[in-house]
């Protein structure tokens, strides 16, 4: 990665400048190398020394010239220092043995010490710091930027402020912010002359921030460090997690880490058990509650919940969980990964290392006696056809498949390689979902419809079936849109949260004669707009129509209607 200009100012170096500059780091380094060669001790270069703890004070690192950049959970620390000889250092050394278990010393050279004590913490932590698998959130840190009411360019304007302080807490301050802002996503983009700090709101990406590249190393091997990845490893995808305590619950923090032009993007997912909702929250309408509900009783059968990447599945298969978990039934899933931990159930998750498979592993499960099995994804022949067996052996079987829609579900299986007898024996219900931005009630704009929209609106109520409620519609009737700036609620955004957009496809017994034919996707549609069940359009059509969702919103996600 290039160098960042300092302040924001570029000064291009000569050739000759950039040459005597790398030859002088290549020779301090060569001497740290040395220095711990002749002492028996390990070299760290320096992108491998983390900044440092504060167990012990700023004054004390400089005047020993040594630093601890790691606790571990058997209490022993790692120690760099410049020279293992001096003897200050010495004298820190054992004054930390006789309180630690085990001090381990490294040895680092001059600039990298210096740009430890650059970014030393402002003071002296009261309790241990969890370096390892777990950060702790404490709650001033995230109440702050509740209370504050922070929105994206409040955030962005805190992390600028902060890292000047201390940059020790800019990581905390990121975490803290996009969780206040309840983001799913928080992605570190290294560029050629900046890295840019995006977070994923309502599944839309934010920029918040631009980070120079001192800091950007520094939150780097943080995360590598919290998620137990290799610190030298730079030229490979790696993937790791950590979690979040914050009061009463735990967040999961999945991390990927990813070599690109200019360094290394970081992906952060954010995994809030707060997001788990019932199944009317996910914005399921009454009536396909009530339809949803019979099936989710029935003792065997496979129930699906289909959708593109990103369109809710895994959260609605939760929420159905939830919805049938009872202390008589016993629950397994199967699960890559496991993305939230749900009390009650055995949950297992993929590992081809160890051939535990979805193929593999329902196998180990039927073993268990279950009475509802969850597998998370039907990715192929291999996963889909034990998952067909499982549902016509007795079991209540759930699973998530990717199709356009819920007619797509039996012709996918089809294709995958599934007998169209066993489908149409095994199969119950489909569910087919996409999720839409909410428009905040605080800020949203009530507006009249153009002629097309409004001749859109009322083609798709006129052909939903009595049985689903709907809104009136009139030449009266407004719909609402975003504010484009927002406000304070919604964090500047003009929506706040997601809802889905739902339809049901019920395997009636004329469905069952046609998935035995090997049915097209078209022949499917037909036959479920012949039982009068709505699709995803007409369900969306009614949230806009409610005010939940604006037209707008629901064209970013489905593409051009009118």
């Amino acid at each position: 990665m290039n160098k960042l200009p300092p302040s924001g100012k570029i000064r291009v170096m000569s050739d000759a400048e950039d040459k005597i500059e790398k030859i002088e780091h290549e020779q301090e380094e060569k001497l740290a190398q040395q220095i711990a060669k002749v002492n028996s001790l390990t070299y760290l270069s320096p992108i491998q020394a983390h900044f440092p703890l504060p167990l012990i004070t700023r004054e004390e690192a400089q005047a020993a010239e040594a630093a601890v950049i790691k606790k571990k959970d058997d209490g022993e620390i790692y120690l760099v220092v410049k020279n293992p000889k001096n003897e200050k250092t010495q004298n820190l050394v054992k004054k930390l043995e006789s309180e630690y278990e085990k001090v381990t010393l490294f040895v680092v050279s001059e600039p990298t010490f210096n740009t430890l004590i650059e970014n030393y913490p402002a003071e002296i932590e009261k309790k241990p710091v969890p370096l390892t698998q777990e950060i702790n959130i404490t709650d001033s840190n995230l109440s702050d930027f509740i209370q504050k009411k922070t929105t994206i360019t409040k955030l962005g304007e805190d992390l600028k402020n902060i890292s000047k302080v201390d940059t020790s807490k800019a990581l905390e301050a990121l975490l803290s912010g996009a969780i206040a802002l309840r983001a799913t996503d928080i992605h570190i983009e290294p560029q050629e002359n900046t890295v840019i700090v995006r977070v994923k709101i309502d599944g839309i990406l934010y920029e918040v921030a631009q980070f120079e590249e001192h800091l950007y190393k520094l939150i780097l091997s943080r995360i590598k460090l919290l998620s137990d990845l290799k610190l030298n490893i730079h030229d490979e995808a790696q993937e790791g997690n950590f979690s979040i305590k914050y009061k009463d619950r735990e967040i999961e923090i999945r991390s990927s880490v990813l070599p690109s032009q200019y360094a290394e993007d970081v992906a952060l997912r954010i995994l809030d058990p707060k997001a788990l909702l019932s199944l009317p929250e996910l914005g399921i309408r009454e009536d396909l509650f009530k339809i949803l509900k019979k099936y989710l009783s029935v003792p065997q059968g496979l129930i699906l919940v289909t959708g593109p990447t990103g369109s809710g599945k895994t959260t609605t298969l939760y929420a159905c969980i939830n919805f049938i978990k009872r202390e008589a039934e016993k629950i397994i899933t199967i699960e890559d990964p496991i993305e939230y931990h749900l009390d009650g159930i055995t949950q297992t998750e993929v590992n081809e290392d160890e051939n535990y498979t979805f193929a593999s592993g329902l196998k180990a499960i039927l073993r268990q006696d279950p009475d509802t099995i969850i597998i998370s994804e039907l990715r192929d022949i291999e996963s889909a056809e034990p998952t067909l067996q499982a549902a016509l052996a007795g079991r209540k079987v759930f699973s998530t498949l990717h199709t356009i829609d819920a007619a797509g579900t039996a012709p996918r299986l089809i294709d995958m390689g599934a007998e169209p007898p066993v489908v149409s024996s095994a199969l119950l219900v489909s569910v087919s979902q996409r999720l839409v931005r909410k428009l905040c009630n605080d800020c949203k704009k009530k507006r009249t419809p153009t002629k097309d929209e409004f001749k859109f609106l009322s083609d798709a109520l006129g052909e939903i079936p009595k049985t689903a409620s709907t809104p009136s519609l009139n030449k009266k009737t407004g719909v609402y849109s975003s504010n484009k700036e927002g406000c304070i609620k919604c964090g500047g955004t003009g929506y706040m949260g997601r809802i889905g957009i739902f339809e049901l496809f019920t395997a009636s017994k004329k469905v069952r004669d046609k998935i035995e034919q090997s049915p097209t996707e078209d022949e499917m549609r037909e036959i479920m707009k012949e039982q009068g069940e709505t699709n995803m359009v007409q369900d969306a059509v009614i949230k806009i129509l409610e005010g939940t969702t604006s037209i707008e919103e629901v064209e970013r996600v489905f593409g051009e209607l009118i």
